[in-house]
């Protein structure tokens, strides 16, 4: 086994002793003869199992020195598994211990092939806690995910109907695909799509805005902490990826990625294996990469902004999701089909959409596209004060004066400031929040308040 042993005793010739014996079972050894030192070491390194004497100073055999260390770190780590060492016979010591939460003792003088066992026995119990945190990390995504209570992907115009049977081709395999589209074209949802109908379908999907990462916390996230490894980190974390293994990893916004986290993503991707930040010890990845971007990714690799060699990795497949603009017939039924949802949503069921507002609803370029829609229907169905929803409810303001006019086309600028003004003020003026929900990194959101002084 990979486990890394800290041996706490007094006694050179003990410690050296148990080195000698239990090197080759592990991956390494580590010898203290004060167990002030324990501390420290817990911090920076990572320990499977401790294997502690009882008494530390000459002349005192009541153990309590022993048991006080022993609180000490089941306290810091409850998932700790440390080994007492006991004088032969002092089994009420060796009792107690237990009860502190110790999990087993080994007495002296010990028989080697016994001592190997219990050894071996406190490394299994180790491996199985921590993949009881795993298991417990993994639940929590799954729960979120059910909680959340996703979107389908929805429409048949040609061009869902051509993104669907690319769904259907790729889904059963294991390549990296990448997805293309403008904010709002339901890139998640495509990616959603695919790994339930692939054969991880059971297994986690895991979403990581990658434009939200700032480059002091993408390895933290991405590839998780040992405890100690840096201020704060008060227990050991597993990262996004390792959560991931068995399922799905989509990165959202990948295109977002700054250059030196791309390089150490390439790293992950080429080996397939992740360390934990503060350890040595190698996590073989197994997922399924899908990643999501509404930059135009060759013109980043024209402008070194983004590695070639890394966009090769990701992008086995590409898949282009398409503007709301260019569904159809989509339009209309999506309006609708966000309509019959809000309406259940406010309980407001007698609402339905005027000739006008449909017209408007199928004419409008909808620059946000799925997304901007799905506000847009929620607000008219808010707004609304009769039976109908009118022109005025969808757009309010622009219809006011001239309802049955046609709408005046606003400029592209006019409309991305409308929509970051949208998401602000449902978002209650959190920006982050705003920022990832219109698929952008806070200083992009930030830059784009200045341009259209927001």
């Amino acid at each position: 086994m990979n486990s890394n042993l800290l041996l706490v005793d007094d006694n050179p010739a003990v410690l050296a002793a148990l080195s000698e014996l239990l090197e080759p079972l592990s991956g390494k050894v580590l010898g203290i003869r004060s167990p002030e030192l324990i501390p420290g070491i817990l911090e920076t390194t990572e320990v499977d199992v401790i294997l502690m004497d009882m008494n530390f100073r000459r002349g005192v055999r009541d153990g309590q020195e022993g048991i006080s260390w022993l609180k000490r770190i089941i306290g810091n780590d409850p998932d700790a598994v440390v080994l007492m060492i006991t004088a032969y016979g002092e089994v009420d010591l060796a009792i107690e211990s237990m009860k502190c939460g110790a999990t087993d003792f080994i007495s002296k003088p010990w028989d080697n092939e016994k001592l190997l066992a219990t050894i071996r026995s406190g490394m299994m119990l180790k491996e199985s806690r921590k993949k009881v945190q795993q298991l417990k990390s993994k639940q929590d995504h799954l729960s979120h995910y059910i909680e959340n209570n996703h979107e389908k992907l929805f429409g048949n115009s040609p061009e869902m109907l051509e993104v669907k049977d690319t769904i259907r081709k790729v889904a059963p395999s294991d390549s990296n695909i990448l997805i293309l589209g403008e904010n709002g074209t339901g890139k998640e949802l495509i990616a959603r799509e695919i790994h339930n109908a692939s054969s991880r379908s059971g297994e986690v999907f895991v979403h990581v805005d990658m434009g939200s990462l700032s480059p002091s916390l993408f390895e933290s996230e991405l590839f998780g902490h040992t405890r100690g490894a840096f201020t704060d980190a008060k227990t050991d974390k597993p990262g996004r990826i390792e959560i991931a293994s068995g399922g799905t990893l989509f990165l959202d916004e990948i295109g977002n990625l700054q250059p030196e986290m791309q390089t150490k993503l390439l790293n992950v991707l080429q080996n397939r294996q992740i360390y934990r930040i503060g350890s040595n010890r190698p996590f073989e990845a197994d997922f399924r990469l899908i990643s999501a971007t509404n930059l135009d990714i060759r013109e980043l690799i024209a402008t070194k902004l983004f590695r070639e060699d890394l966009y090769y990795r990701i992008n086995t497949i590409e898949i282009t999701a398409p503007p709301l603009r260019m569904r159809g017939p989509d339009i209309t039924d999506l309006a609708r089909y966000f309509l019959e949802k809000y309406k259940a949503k406010h309980q407001k069921l007698s609402l339905s959409l005027s000739a006008a507002a449909l017209d408007l609803i199928q004419n409008e370029d909808w620059p946000g596209n799925v997304r901007q829609l799905q506000h847009s229907m929620e607000r008219a169905v808010l707004l609304a004060e009769g039976r109908k929803i009118e022109p005025g409810d969808i757009f309010p303001g622009e219809h006011a004066r001239h309802p049955h006019s046609k709408r005046r086309r606003l400029t592209l600028s006019e409309q991305e400031a409308n929509i970051i003004r949208d998401s602000i003020q449902r978002n209650g003026g959190n920006l982050a929040k705003a920022a990832r929900e219109l698929g952008v990194a806070r200083s992009t959101l930030y830059n784009k308040l200045k341009t259209y002084g927001i």
